[in-house]
């Protein structure tokens, strides 16, 4: 049975003094009893209005119960009528900085540590003003002051570790969060933000072993849930990275960060329109010093989505902010270089280098983009810090060690070492393949489905009018197989805008009644084509009519422009459908050497098929069944189809016949393709800044006796030449 609420006022005959009255409302305050000491302070107050010690609890008290502006108010009075007691003042700096009002915060402070040079409180609290204004060495010397005057301060070590932390001093700030945790364990703020440190250390998993227990105890701990979703994003396990963000929002839904991070999934999952109102979003919420990874996020979004110069200005921004960002450099570098702007992009690449020396992934970011920008040649200072790093491989985290495969893969095969390359490819692509959640079944299900239904007899019975359209021009095919060479040719013409590999027709086919939620690259992701049982004829000009709108959005003025989603060949039959009027190139290769090109990069996104030699083949036959359907239920000349190795054979040949398909009169500028000014968003961005060669034909014969398994998995595809 619970007791009976305590009744100050009556359980005596006599009356209670002041001093009884408030011995009593700070014992309710101290075992939370908060009601209870606001209604007896509040009784106190009303018997004497100036009671500075009553004011000053009652402040705290209505704090406790999330009421800070009120509790504003009340410390305020209290220092008004106790002007020289410094804990009040220290106080009412904490509240001043909780609602933002940092200069208040920041003169209460000061004013609170010259009344007692040694009360620790006033110093770790004027500290993390300064750390809000940004200050961060007038920040961090307030707190070492405090811990010199207490050294087992929680909220001053947890402070401090909050500038060890911003100072890129990961190691002492996590120290600083493990001195909090040995005080007290339950020290809810200090495990949020070693989890939040360990995540940023290449140490997710850790940082998630800290979390779920804490959000066990307290699970409307918004800022635990925020970084619960940073965590699994590092893992790229973006559905439990999603829900984490969506709670934090669900609690607190002017979370910057969350924000933020909900926006890198949705990028991550080609929902490129949601990640940009996301993080525009992001931008309204986050204070000044909190936006510049915001304008990264949008320049890489605005890029993805084909607006390069809206990228540019986004990175510019964040630099304007911050001139000290890696991923602004490593952003613009990269934009830089899509642009063919080699220069430039070596330059902002060299910059981040510079700047990421210390933190150990960023730095590996840099160098891997520098081995990018151009053939790596036996000397070379990159090459040589790379492999110095390697030689340590084994003992880092995975995070940092997966990228380093990569980059050393291509440093061996640049300078033709290709056995020691493979050993390096190959254990990327297993370190990979553990992360990501990949079923060739599961493909091939999904590629029997849209065989199946897109029967000629369906096609037939769906076919009307479509969007009469001839604005865009398909370019799709295998990964790796020569479909931005192809683009690149064609967007050299001058009346063909290159648009690049656009998520549009995923998007579309995955939501034909236009609803949310757009699908990541792999068709399951929305249903397709099971949702499409009752699709109309008038349905699929309206599909295509959308599509068209997207496509004019981006280059209002241009006659034709392409697509390059080498993932729209799932969707040919749909486009054939939607855009009958639309030109459709189909771009094929030696399958070994797509395949090996697939299995030697490191993808921004998607394409998990890549990472396992079998799974490869298994994609490529599944492709080539899918192929050779579109073939047998379309009607001729629905698509037209380019030999990778006929083209560097004979560009102009080629070329010719490429334009006379997309019935564009010849240009000589197709030839000089490599001088087209345009963005390039794709793994082979640097080959297309130079004149054909033909290098990358037959280039799997390196690789030979590696390739066992994929040339199983091909099987009767391996060309006849193979013995």
């Amino acid at each position: 049975m619970s007791a009976a609420t305590p009744q100050p006022a009556a359980t005596t005959d006599r009356r209670v003094s002041l001093p009884e009255a408030f011995a009593l409302a700070l014992r309710y305050q101290r075992e939370n009893r908060l009601a209870e000491a606001e209604a007896l302070l509040r009784r106190i107050l009303h018997a004497a209005p100036r009671h500075a010690p009553a004011l000053h609890l009652l402040g705290v008290v209505l704090h406790q119960g999330g009421r800070t502006d009120l509790a504003a108010e009340l410390l305020r009075q209290a220092v008004d009528a106790a002007p020289d007691e410094a804990l009040y003042r220290a106080n009412l700096c904490e509240m001043y900085r909780l609602l933002r009002r940092l200069d208040e915060a920041v003169a209460q402070g000061e004013r609170a540590a010259a009344l007692a040079p040694d009360l620790a409180l006033a110093h770790s609290n004027l500290g993390i003003a300064c750390y809000d204004q940004g200050a961060l060495a007038q920040a961090r010397a307030h707190q070492e002051r405090a811990l010199a005057l207490d050294p087992q301060l929680p909220a001053a070590l947890n402070n401090l570790g909050s500038i060890l932390r911003d100072q890129k001093d990961r190691p002492g700030a996590i120290a600083r969060y493990r001195q909090v945790l040995a005080l007290q364990p339950g020290h809810a703020e200090a495990c949020n933000n070693l989890a939040s440190v360990l995540t940023e250390s290449e140490q997710p998993e850790a940082a998630i072993q800290l979390l779920l227990p804490l959000l066990q105890r307290l699970p409307d701990y918004a800022e635990a849930h925020c970084n619960l979703g940073t965590a699994f994003l590092a893992l790229e396990r973006f559905d439990k990275a999603a829900h984490g963000f969506r709670r934090a929002l669900a609690l607190k839904p002017d979370h910057a960060e969350a924000c933020l991070g909900l926006a890198q999934v949705q990028q991550e999952l080609g929902a490129l329109d949601e990640a940009q109102a996301m993080a525009e979003r992001a931008l309204t919420l986050a204070p000044p010093k909190k936006c510049p990874p915001a304008h990264v996020l949008l320049g890489r979004i605005y890029n993805e989505a084909g607006y390069p110069e809206r990228s540019r200005q986004a990175f510019t921004q964040a630099l304007a902010l911050d001139p000290t960002l890696p991923s602004a450099y490593l952003g613009r570098g990269h934009l830089s270089m899509e642009l063919g702007d080699l220069q430039g992009a070596e330059a902002d690449f060299r910059r981040a280098l510079h700047l990421s020396e210390e933190t150990p992934l960023g730095l590996l970011g840099a160098r891997l983009a520098l081995a990018q920008v151009d053939k790596v040649r036996e000397g070379d200072e990159n090459m040589a810090a790379l492999v110095a790093e390697g030689a340590k491989i084994d003992e880092l985290p995975e995070l940092k060690a997966l990228p380093l495969h990569f980059a050393l893969g291509k440093c061996y095969e640049d300078t033709k070492q290709y056995d020691l390359a493979f050993h390096h490819y190959q254990a990327g692509c297993r370190l990979k393949r553990q992360r990501i959640d990949y079923s060739a079944e599961r493909t091939e299900s999904i590629g029997d489905a849209i065989r199946g239904f897109f029967s000629k007899e369906n096609i037939d019975r769906l076919r009307g009018e479509g969007c009469a359209s001839n604005l865009p021009i398909f370019v799709l095919g295998m990964p790796r197989s020569g479909t931005t060479l192809t683009e690149t040719i064609l967007a050299s013409h001058p009346l063909v805008h290159g648009a690049g590999e656009l998520h549009d027709i995923i998007r579309i086919a995955g939501n034909p009644c236009d609803s949310p939620n757009p699908p990541d690259d792999e068709p399951q992701a929305a249903g397709y084509p099971l949702n499409l049982q009752d699709i109309t004829p008038a349905a699929l000009q309206q599909m295509g009519r959308r599509y068209i709108a997207g496509l004019q959005a981006r280059a209002p003025a241009a006659a034709r422009i392409t697509d390059k989603m080498p993932a729209n060949f799932n969707y040919l039959g749909l486009i054939h459908l939607m855009l009958p009027q639309a030109k459709i190139v189909h771009v094929k290769r030696n399958p070994v050497d797509t395949c090996l090109s697939c299995y030697t990069r490191l993808f921004g996104r998607s394409q998990y098929q890549s990472y396992d030699l079998a799974e490869l083949g298994r994609y490529y036959r599944n492709y080539a069944r899918l192929m050779q359907h579109w073939r047998e239920v379309l009607p001729p000349g629905a698509f037209h189809e380019i030999q990778y190795e006929a083209l560097v054979a004979d560009q102009e040949g080629q070329a010719r016949a490429l334009l006379d398909y997309c019935e564009l009169p010849w240009d000589a500028a197709c030839m000089d393709f490599h001088k087209t000014e345009r963005s390039v968003r794709t793994a082979s961005v640097t080959q297309v800044r130079q004149p054909i060669y033909q290098t990358s034909v037959e280039k799997w014969r390196h690789y030979e006796k590696h390739l066992g398994p994929l040339l199983e998995a091909l099987g009767d595809l391996v060309p006849a030449s193979y013995s």
